[in-house]
């Protein structure tokens, strides 16, 4: 507590923005509060530095970024003569501002800066650090949380989100730096340049070039020219980027929801920006009531995450993010079997997901002689894995990756994080198909099931409110890695085997019957998250036992925090 005062304190001295300032004086007085924004600097967490905006070093603010920006302008300038960073930014409160001063930041400190004009999503951020050839990018976003957050996301030479290693690193040279100091440098800056839409064409050609068609493309057009699809940015990034994705494509009509589509880090309408969330798509489904589409697409604010539903006989059905990696893995395996688009399904091809994603798609990679390796939780552990595949001369050797929370990646080395954009296209390829031949997406998954299996998986979550609940959440994990859960009366029939993560925090169970359980913390959020995967001779029985599971973690992890 006295180390979190003595900052509050020196904070109080500095010349701060006045809502910092104002914030500070509002707090004075209250130590939880003082403590919950200073008793620690913010860490690279599962996607880089996230939390609530606000006074503190334990929050997202000008401050916090600058001082993490001059370690990064250390970092770099370190290795390279005269370093370059592109910088992006989506619609969030604060994001234009934020990008704005690290781009000075880095100026300042010898690095020059490339900052986007407008709201840009993720991986065309990826994207721009390849195409010109880069030391990195920065992000400033929060991805699907809340309005009161925003982040910092780090990206490397290969236009990955720096992983856990570089992450460490970094720290060592932020933590030295203090962001109330002049700044010392002595040496040539850098310059902050505005980025042409020359970046954007070539993103959006690059996305045109991977289109995987099921068939001639002028066939495939045609079947695209009679899909109806809505869409809704969510008041985010990727407005632009995926109508004009979907109009080279060739998608038949294309409307926007209205409420949804002007940049607002508000999020007006939707508490929560996270395609995942029912409350996401309630605004489509109001524009669709009369006039209905084949599919109601969304993506996050700064676009790398798509959410989809589809009509069906009863009106609207949200797809999972395991449904729809299952659903694009299947089209993948098909197409490439038929030597559709420039590759052929061959040996040695490779596909990646998380731990926490379906198991399903590991059966139908076996099916086609491709590969299904896990790996943990982040989209940069999977292209990590990408990665070292170019260094063995294998780059054409991947085909796939996902992650459960709507996460998905198709295509050569355009960018390295997971594509909103891309998957709205890949989305729309799929359903044309399937209505095409008078069908639907839903239809096709079951088709899946009846081949592989079904499989129902439930993710939710036990959500704190307060810092100190760390310490709660690290407790639960403790006693899980040392097998209290297998010593719980109706835990110790069902676990055949544990496996305890320790370094990334990850707790996981084989049960009986093929199903399995995993706990870990959020990377970005406290929650503390469980994942269930039960199968089952049919849907209801796998539904059934999903939900069995699912309700039993919840109450023990419940009666633990009690």
């Amino acid at each position: 507590m006295e180390k979190s005062f003595a900052e509050y304190t020196k904070w109080k001295t500095m010349d701060l923005p006045e809502d910092l300032r104002a914030e500070l004086d509002e707090i004075e007085g209250k130590p939880d509060e003082i403590w919950d924004r200073f008793c620690k600097d913010i860490e690279f967490g599962t996607s880089g530095l996230r939390g609530k905006m606000g006074a503190g070093t334990n929050r997202i603010n000008s401050v916090v970024l600058r001082k993490a920006s001059l370690g990064v302008a250390k970092y770099l300038t370190e290795r390279h003569e005269r370093p370059g960073l592109v910088i992006s930014f989506d619609t969030r409160i604060n994001s234009r501002e934020y990008a704005a001063i690290v781009s000075e930041v880095f100026a300042e400190n010898g690095v020059d800066a490339f900052i986007f004009a407008a709201p840009t999503p993720v991986p065309v951020l990826s994207f721009a650090v390849r195409f010109l050839r880069l030391n990195g990018g920065i992000m400033i976003t929060a991805s699907h949380n809340t309005k009161e957050y925003n982040g910092y996301k780090v990206y490397d030479h290969f236009g990955n989100q720096i992983d856990n290693s570089k992450a460490r690193i970094l720290e060592t040279y932020i933590k030295k730096e203090d962001p109330f100091a002049e700044s010392s440098r002595v040496g040539e800056k850098g310059r902050v340049t505005v980025l042409k839409e020359n970046v954007k064409e070539a993103y959006l050609e690059a996305i045109k070039r991977n289109t995987l068609f099921w068939d001639k493309p002028e066939r495939c057009r045609e079947a695209l020219g009679k899909l109806s699809v809505c869409y809704t940015p969510l008041n985010g990034a990727g407005l632009e980027y995926v109508t004009e994705a979907l109009d080279t494509l060739g998608t038949g009509s294309v409307k926007i929801v209205e409420s949804q589509k002007a940049p607002d880090g508000n999020f007006p309408t939707c508490a929560s920006p996270n395609p995942e969330n029912d409350g996401a798509f309630y605004e489509a489904l109001k524009m669709c009531a009369d006039n209905q589409c084949d599919v109601i697409l969304a993506t996050d604010p700064d676009s790398d995450r798509m959410g989809a539903a589809v009509l069906t006989e009863g009106g609207y059905c949200k797809l999972t993010g395991n449904q729809v990696g299952e659903l694009m893995f299947d089209y993948i395996l098909r197409c490439l079997s038929d030597g559709r688009g420039e590759r052929k399904l061959r040996e040695g091809m490779v596909a990646f997901k998380s731990f926490v994603s379906s198991p399903l798609v590991e059966k139908m990679g076996r099916a086609y002689g491709v590969q299904v390796r896990n790996v943990f939780t982040g989209f940069k552990n999977i292209v990590f894995e990408i990665e070292k595949l170019k260094e063995a001369g294998r780059e054409d050797d991947f085909i796939f990756g996902f992650e459960e929370s709507l996460g998905y990646l198709y295509g050569d080395d355009y960018t390295r994080d997971k594509d909103g954009v891309m998957a709205c296209q890949m989305l729309c390829l799929m359903a044309a198909q399937q209505k095409s031949k008078g069908s639907n997406l839903l239809r096709r998954l079951e088709e899946i099931y009846e081949e592989f299996g079904y499989t129902e998986s439930i993710t939710t979550a036990i959500v704190y409110k307060k810092e100190k609940d760390r310490e709660r959440m690290s407790a639960i994990m403790t006693s899980l890695f040392e097998g209290q859960l297998r010593k719980e009366p109706e835990w110790k029939p069902l676990i055949k085997k544990e496996f305890c993560f320790r370094q990334q925090n990850m707790y996981m169970a084989d049960l009986q019957g093929g199903n399995r359980l995993i706990i870990r913390p959020s990377g970005t959020e406290l929650k503390l998250k469980i994942y269930i995967f039960a199968g089952g001779s049919t849907r209801d029985e796998a539904i059934d036992t999903a939900s069995e599971l699912c309700g039993l973690a919840r109450r023990t992890l419940e009666e633990k925090n009690e």
